[in-house]
C-alpha cells in the first residue's frame, strides 16, 4: 500500500508565492487537468474513498497522458494521510468504457490548471480551481512541515478537506447551488488561469 502525505493551504496571493517558489523549488510545468470520479451508486461515497480517471496536458507542449487512482483518507487529524493506488493508463477513452462496463458511473468531475514544482524530495503542487487557488505540499511530515513555514504558510491554517469538500462548503457559504460538475464554465474563465502563468511560469 502507498501512502500519500500532504499540508495543503488556500493561496489568496497566486503572483507572490509563485514568486516565492521560483527562489527556492525547481519548477517543472504546468497543465491542464480534468478528473472524473467514478462509483457504484455511493459505495466509495460512504467509505470516503475516491475512484479517479484523470486526463493530463501540459500548457508548454504537446503532451498528454491519464491516470487512473483509488484514494482513501487514513487520518485527516491535523495532517491528511491517505491510501494511494496510482497508475498511468494508455487510453483515457478507453479507461471510461472499461469503468463503465464493471458497473462504475461518472458522479462528478472538476478541472483544473496545475503548476508542479520540487523542493529536494518534496512535491510542490499550486492548482487554480474555478473556486480559488490551493498549495500542497507531499512528502514526509517533518520536511512537509519545514518548507511550508518557509514560504510563508501557517501550519494552524492547513486544510485537510477534498477538493470536492472544499467547494461543496463554499457554495453553503455562499447560498450557491453544489454541482456534480465543477468547471471553469467557458473558455475565458481558463484562458484567464493560463494568462496568469505566461509572466513567470510559461515564457
Amino acid at each position: 500500500m502507498a501512502s500519500e502525505i500532504e499540508l495543503k493551504f488556500e493561496v489568496t496571493n497566486y503572483a507572490e508565492i509563485v514568486a516565492n517558489l521560483l527562489k527556492l523549488a525547481k519548477f517543472v510545468n504546468s497543465s491542464y487537468e480534468i478528473t472524473m470520479m467514478y462509483d457504484q451508486g455511493k459505495k466509495l461515497f460512504e467509505k470516503d474513498a475516491r475512484l479517479r480517471l484523470r486526463k493530463i496536458s501540459k500548457l508548454n507542449s504537446e503532451e498528454e497522458s491519464t491516470e487512473l487512482s483509488y484514494k482513501k483518507p487514513i487520518t485527516r487529524e491535523g495532517i491528511k494521510i491517505e491510501e494511494e493506488y496510482e497508475s498511468e493508463v494508455s487510453n483515457f477513452e478507453e479507461i471510461k468504457k472499461i469503468l463503465e462496463n464493471l458497473g462504475f458511473s461518472l458522479v462528478s468531475s472538476y478541472e483544473r490548471i496545475r503548476d508542479t514544482f520540487y523542493y529536494e524530495k518534496i512535491k510542490i503542487t499550486l492548482d487554480s480551481f474555478p473556486f480559488g487557488d490551493y498549495i500542497e505540499f507531499e512528502g514526509e511530515i517533518e520536511q512537509i512541515k519545514r518548507i511550508s513555514k518557509e514560504c510563508g504558510f501557517n501550519l494552524k491554517e492547513n486544510i485537510t478537506k477534498s477538493c470536492d469538500d472544499i467547494y461543496a462548503e463554499l457554495c453553503l457559504k455562499e447560498s450557491k447551488p453544489i454541482l456534480d460538475h465543477i468547471l471553469f464554465g467557458n473558455k475565458g474563465d481558463l484562458e484567464k488561469q493560463i494568462e496568469k502563468r505566461k509572466t513567470k511560469l510559461l515564457k
